[in-house]
């Protein structure tokens, strides 16, 4: 271990978004050690000569809190460049545990230890034996409903002192920001006073107020308003967790959207967003039964048929997976509420995938310089969807590459410079002397996710080596025993 490195005769993308250059890089005890023209050095030569060379990617948007623990090797990341998970997004969290609620989804996590503050947490993280780093958010939800509950109303002095203190433990311990579901329970209760409020406790840390918004369909717009409405009244910055425009009713929105994000960054206020490159999301049946997707399709998540929404993942009937819902109403000769109303009687718990943007909006977003990269991937079983095992492949592959809607140094510094300053992990993020030697080395030529809807868990082409902390995670394309993950920490 702690060998020193000489990679050399790369093409190098240093996560800055500038041109590419070819040189070298000198990497030793998990450090760069020095860039550029390197010679007679006492080191392991690697000649990756034709190859591309970038920082380890930033998965701006997982729910990996605990997955990890679950599947530790988490090679569904590591194996498409992903070096750093921020997790708990959409208002989820590990604070205030519980078991329960974890086992539900990970009847693995059975018997393991239970913690009671973020500290606890943290150090079973750094104890888990996982290969990638974890970054983290304080999530909303969790701490709602241990406070409030799922009751629509703003929370008493008493509880928002219990919630402003796990918050400010949370920060304390070195999280990036605060996350909100806002179209999720128990998110949805809370109104924007009480998200003000509680954004107030991250701005004395530079916190980041990332928000799944209340609305991504008929109310888009003015859901990106609030959000930012929220991070300015507050004085921190935003994320818009997963931008996009759900329904076709609303498709062409996003250039309102995007133009809402440019006057707030324009007023001062530091403003991003990231996105997933499908034309798919995933989510609960549940929720979009709740956000009424089947009926006046004005809940939040657009209007869906059941032609569009396809069974990912059922513990109680995995013979379902794979199914639409179109195809589950023909079989019981009822309608796609009352379909979805009978799946969910025997199984609350069922993922779905569900078909509702167009490209026209997801190219547009993807180019505006404010967009970053987030798999928003749930490793959950059955047939998750694609992005778990693809997403940052598909955008250097069919959207730089293939398409041209970014050029490579661009995608580059959207999933790793832009995301390491945007969430304050400074120690990352730029192919620089003396960062974290998290590296990823691909093919321009060949790199290109693989991962279908029908076929998810297929491992992308192009990557042939990824570092962490300056050892070899993935060797010619096959992943080692390295399992260095840390928490990373806001600094």
């Amino acid at each position: 271990m702690n060998k020193k490195y000489l990679l050399k005769n790369a093409t190098i993308y240093d996560g800055t978004g500038s041109n590419p250059f070819n040189g070298n890089v000198l990497i030793e005890k998990g450090k760069i050690i020095e860039v550029g023209e390197i010679e007679n050095v006492d080191a392991e030569i690697i000649d990756i000569k034709g190859k591309a060379l970038a920082p380890g990617f930033i998965d701006m948007h997982s729910h990996d809190d605990i997955a990890m623990f679950v599947y530790p090797d988490m090679d569904f990341k590591l194996m498409q460049g992903v070096t750093t998970n921020v997790n708990g997004n959409c208002g989820s969290g590990t604070i205030p545990y519980s078991s329960a609620d974890i086992v539900k989804w990970y009847p693995q996590m059975e018997g393991i230890p239970e913690w009671d503050t973020y500290g606890e947490y943290l150090e079973l993280v750094n104890q888990s034996n996982t290969s990638i780093h974890s970054a983290f958010l304080v999530g909303h939800g969790p701490i709602r409903k241990a406070t409030v509950g799922n009751e629509q109303r703003m929370p008493t002095a008493k509880e928002f002192d219990l919630m402003k203190s796990w918050i400010k433990e949370g920060m304390e311990e070195g999280a990036v920001g605060l996350s909100t579901g806002l179209i999720y329970e128990p998110g949805r209760y809370s109104n924007t006073e009480e998200l003000i409020e509680l954004s107030k406790t991250i701005s004395p840390y530079d916190g980041v107020y990332f928000s799944h918004m209340r609305n991504e369909a008929g109310h888009l717009i003015e859901s990106v308003n609030e959000t930012i409405k929220i991070g300015e009244e507050a004085g921190c910055s935003v994320e818009i967790s997963h931008h996009k425009v759900s329904g076709e009713e609303n498709w062409g929105k996003s250039v309102q959207s995007l133009e809402a994000i440019e006057d707030a960054q324009n007023r001062g206020l530091n403003v991003h967003s990231d996105q997933y490159p499908y034309n798919a999301g995933s989510t609960s049946l549940f929720a979009i039964v709740q956000n009424n997707a089947f009926t006046t399709g004005d809940g939040g998540m657009g209007s869906a048929t059941g032609d569009k929404v396809l069974i990912s993942s059922s513990s109680k009937d995995p013979s379902i997976e794979g199914k639409t819902l179109g195809d589950l109403c023909d079989e019981y000769d009822l309608p796609e509420q009352e379909a979805a109303q009978k799946l969910l009687s025997n199984d609350p718990d069922i993922f779905i995938v569900i078909e509702g943007m167009v490209e026209d909006d997801i190219a547009r977003i993807l180019a505006h310089p404010t967009t970053m990269i987030g798999s928003d991937g749930v490793p959950l079983p059955g047939k998750p969807h694609p992005r778990l095992y693809g997403c940052f492949p598909r955008v250097l592959g069919k959207y730089s590459r293939e398409d041209g809607v970014i050029s490579m140094q661009e995608a580059i510094h959207k999933m790793t410079g832009l995301s390491a300053t945007k969430s304050n992990l400074n120690d990352r993020g730029f192919i620089k002397k003396g960062l974290n030697a998290d590296i990823v080395i691909f093919d321009e030529g060949t790199i290109i996710d693989k991962a279908t809807y029908d076929n998810p868990r297929v491992y992308p082409e192009g990557i042939i080596h990824v570092f962490i902390d300056g050892e070899f995670a993935v060797k010619n394309g096959e992943q080692t025993d390295l399992r260095a993950g840390k928490v990373a920490k806001r600094s």
